[in-house]
């Protein structure tokens, strides 16, 4: 059976409960809040794939980054798998050298048209070109022209944001600026955000 670490980074703890519920369906989940990272965590070796939530935390703040030094160092030391999203996803981009910047006018509480640039194991079953609707709630942005000295590849992109997913070249790391534990938003549901996670671990996680 498939074994996640969450890492919790929102600075309000319970809201990384529906991401958990998404997660959970997949296999056992463990979810640790970032606070407890430092240099003595260890991920436990039966682990197999690491989610880095979402956070109210704003990338471009660097007392915010500076709460998440321990994020950091875990990033840079693991290995297996990793699904980064919205904060995270900017987190594990700024990790590696990327440069972040924030939008003109934030994307709140909606479904945006992703457009995927890339067919990627985790877009498996939709097609090259294709836009999809996934939900979107951030301020931030990770710029594009900084991914390739990151070590990314582009991977998706709409029209309010020029870098929707991502994958690192040489790592097992993905990471989305969209969220896909989201599924209905007011009136509105969508299940392809579903699917991206159910691809993370049917086609990168593998157990």
């Amino acid at each position: 059976m498939t074994k996640s670490l969450i890492i919790n980074c929102y600075l309000n703890p319970l809201k990384v409960s529906q991401l958990f519920k998404v997660i959970k369906r997949f296999g056992e989940c463990t979810v640790v809040r970032y606070e407890e990272l430092n240099a003595n965590y260890r991920v436990s070796e039966d682990i197999d794939g690491v989610i880095i939530s979402g956070s109210e935390a704003r990338i471009v703040d660097p007392s915010n980054r500076n709460m998440f030094k321990g994020t950091i160092d875990i990033i840079k030391k693991l290995k297996i798998p990793i699904f980064s999203i919205c904060y995270g996803y900017q987190l594990l981009c700024w990790s590696f050298g990327a440069s972040v910047a924030s939008l003109d006018k934030p994307v709140k509480d909606r479904f945006e048209k992703v457009r995927i640039i890339e067919a990627d194991e985790i877009f498996n079953g939709f097609e090259k070109g294709e836009s999809i609707p996934l939900a979107e709630w951030h301020y931030d942005y990770v710029l594009k022209a900084s991914l390739n000295q990151a070590g990314f590849v582009l991977l998706a992109d709409s029209h309010s944001c020029e870098v929707e997913a991502v994958k690192h070249k040489h790592s097992p790391f993905y990471g989305v600026q969209f969220h896909p534990e989201r599924g209905k938003i007011k009136n509105q549901s969508h299940s392809e955000g579903y699917k991206i996670i159910q691809n993370f671990y049917r086609n990168v996680v593998k157990r």
